[in-house]
């Protein structure tokens, strides 16, 4: 009798743990990193040092927002970066004709303290117009020219 209630209890764990086997998922893999991914991630030039470039062609009384450098740049998921790279321009540089999405206006490590105050007057002394807190995007929109295309 002994033999049968082992062999059953020896059944009901042999049928569980094929249950439980098939319930487990296996690991997902890994995607390998493509060439392409890193030569975009890490171009010959700094990525910095081309947002910076964008940066300065924006005209007097036009803006640019952070997803729009990015794209420009060939790389429409960077916008953060764009931001990080905002965070540290070097002296000179129209940083406050970048501007988050919609025209909200973002504080940039050169204006401390009152940084949006001293991003929007900036912005007026130019030209700008706004909407409440937004820059009027309709009407200050930089639209740069194909000069920055990346397409040949």
């Amino acid at each position: 009798m002994g033999r049968t209630v082992i062999g059953a209890w020896y059944q009901v764990i042999q049928v569980a743990t094929q249950r439980r086997s098939r319930q487990v998922k296996p690991p997902r893999k890994k995607r390998p990193i493509s060439p392409k991914a890193v030569a975009v991630a890490f171009p010959k030039t700094s990525f910095f040092k081309q947002v910076y470039q964008i940066v300065r062609t924006i005209p007097p009384g036009k803006v640019l927002t952070y997803g729009q450098i990015a794209t420009i740049l060939g790389t429409p998921f960077m916008a953060r970066q764009v931001g990080w790279a905002m965070h540290g321009c070097p002296p000179g540089l129209p940083w406050q004709r970048v501007v988050g999405t919609g025209g909200r206006i973002l504080i940039n490590s050169l204006s401390l303290g009152e940084g949006p105050i001293l991003q929007r007057r900036l912005l007026e002394m130019e030209g700008v117009k706004f909407v409440r807190d937004h820059v009027d995007m309709e009407a200050h929109q930089f639209r740069p020219g194909t000069r920055f295309s990346r397409s040949k």
